[in-house]
């Protein structure tokens, strides 16, 4: 670690050599200079730690040098211990009123001087160490400061990003739920349509029974149709792709209710994932062409199968799944 330098400005040659001694010149590096005249030129080349400045030189005094000093930007900063013989209480309060940081009188001892000097540059150090402290929490605040707006900015795309993503994903479930209940309408006409063919061929079979015109292969050919049309409801029945539809957006759900109770049926389920899908009763009543009531009761036995009590909301409890 270098040694502090020490610009000594006084024009006794013999002070010079003695503070020199005073401060030993193994702890400091020291210059010199015989009048305040020359310091700014000298300033240019070398920037001392501390300046011990005598008051009364015959060019320029210490006065004078100290304006010098303070009034330059680039020097202002630098501590100056002034030395004088004068006693006067005025020259002490000029001296720091022009800046000087101590006051040192003649003849200087050397334990004050050693211990004025040193306290000077502990000061100044600490001084230096809280500005870079400063300048550095500064520059870390503006960091932060930067991240900050970056972490803003970064959340609102995010957020942003999110939105549009719930907003896709409410689309696409639109879309398949309206692709499921336009598939359970059309199932329903389906089954409707079959079930009624189906009942029409029963009374057409019944009504020919015993009438001897008719041929026996007629007979046999209605019932032959009437199996066709059986085979076809039970397909329609077991190809029932809602559940599948349902479970692809919802791959949970049906194990979830299933652990409340393994015995619902594929209607009670079917029912569970209509109150999911926010469908209300009397849009129910026109997609399953059945009556009110029969939704009624099936939400009824649903409440008891789930192990809900009278006060328990249905609704609540599948959208709680």
């Amino acid at each position: 670690m270098a040694n502090p330098k020490v610009l000594i400005v006084d024009d006794r040659e013999f002070d010079r050599i003695l503070y020199k001694e005073y401060l030993n010149e193994v702890n400091y590096d020291f210059f010199e200079l015989d009048d305040g005249a020359g310091i700014m030129d000298f300033l240019q080349s070398t920037m001392p730690d501390i300046i011990l400045l005598d008051w009364q030189m015959p060019l320029v005094g210490g006065m004078a040098t100290l304006k010098l000093l303070k009034q330059n930007s680039a020097f202002k900063e630098i501590p100056v211990i002034i030395i004088t013989g004068q006693k006067d209480e005025q020259v002490m309060d000029e001296a720091f009123a022009f800046g000087g940081i101590d006051f040192l009188n003649k003849p200087v001892s050397k334990t004050e001087l050693t211990a004025r000097v040193l306290n000077v540059l502990n000061l100044t150090n600490a001084t230096k160490l809280l500005i870079e402290q400063k300048n550095e929490l500064q520059e870390l605040n503006s960091i932060i400061k930067v991240q900050k707006e970056e972490l803003k900015e970064s959340l609102l795309l995010k957020t942003q990003m999110s939105e549009q993503r719930e907003k896709n994903l409410s689309q696409e479930m639109n879309v398949e739920k309206r692709k499921m209940m336009t598939m359970e309408v059309d199932s329903n006409k389906i089954f409707n349509n079959l079930t009624g063919i189906r009942s029409s061929i029963q009374d057409c079979s019944k009504s020919l029974t015993g009438i001897e015109s008719i041929p026996l292969a007629v007979l046999k050919k209605l019932k032959s149709v009437d199996r066709e049309i059986e085979s076809l409801i039970e397909e329609n029945k077991s190809k029932d792709k809602f559940q599948e539809l349902f479970a692809s957006i919802d791959p949970l759900f049906f194990k979830k209710l299933s652990a409340v109770n393994s015995k619902l049926t594929p209607l009670d389920l079917k029912h569970c994932a209509f109150i999911k899908m926010n469908i209300d009763n009397y849009e129910l009543k026109r997609v399953l062409n059945v009556e009110m009531k029969s939704i009624q009761m099936t939400r009824y036995r649903l409440k008891k199968k789930l192990k809900l009590s009278e006060d328990d909301s249905l609704r609540e409890f599948i959208f709680a799944i």
